[in-house]
């Protein structure tokens, strides 16, 4: 296991960490619309957990096993599980509903949430 980047975050930093991401997952190998990919998968995750949860709030990313792994976690009330079993976005009338959607389209998605906080971990194939 090889640690790219480790924090806390809130609102007014998710550009920062996107942009950290970004980085990170280029150094680790990612190009392309896989890079791509892969971020705006994470740029959801965090976005939801500044909407949606509570602090603290956080931001692992590694590799492992050929694998580059983003975990976002967050002290909030957990996802209702119909929200994660969507196989379909919101209609375009609604707000939000799309961003776990779109997450488990751009990347391998586990969810662990209830009460105590959501951690929802992120993984792409590196080439």
């Amino acid at each position: 296991m090889s640690s790219l980047l480790t924090l806390d975050f809130e609102l007014g930093s998710i550009t920062r960490v996107r942009h950290l991401v970004t980085e990170s997952a280029r150094d680790a190998g990612l190009r392309g619309a896989a890079l791509e990919d892969f971020v705006l998968a994470v740029h959801e995750a965090l976005t939801n957990a500044v909407r949606h949860g509570l602090p603290p709030r956080g931001i692992a990313l590694w590799t492992e096993s050929g694998l580059l792994i983003c975990e976002v976690s967050d002290a909030g009330p957990g996802i209702p599980a119909k929200a994660l079993d969507l196989d379909y976005p919101s209609t375009r009338f609604d707000f939000g509903g799309r961003g776990l959607w779109l997450m488990n389209r751009l990347a391998k998605r586990d969810v662990r949430t209830g009460p105590g906080g959501t951690i929802l971990r992120l993984c792409t194939k590196l080439p």
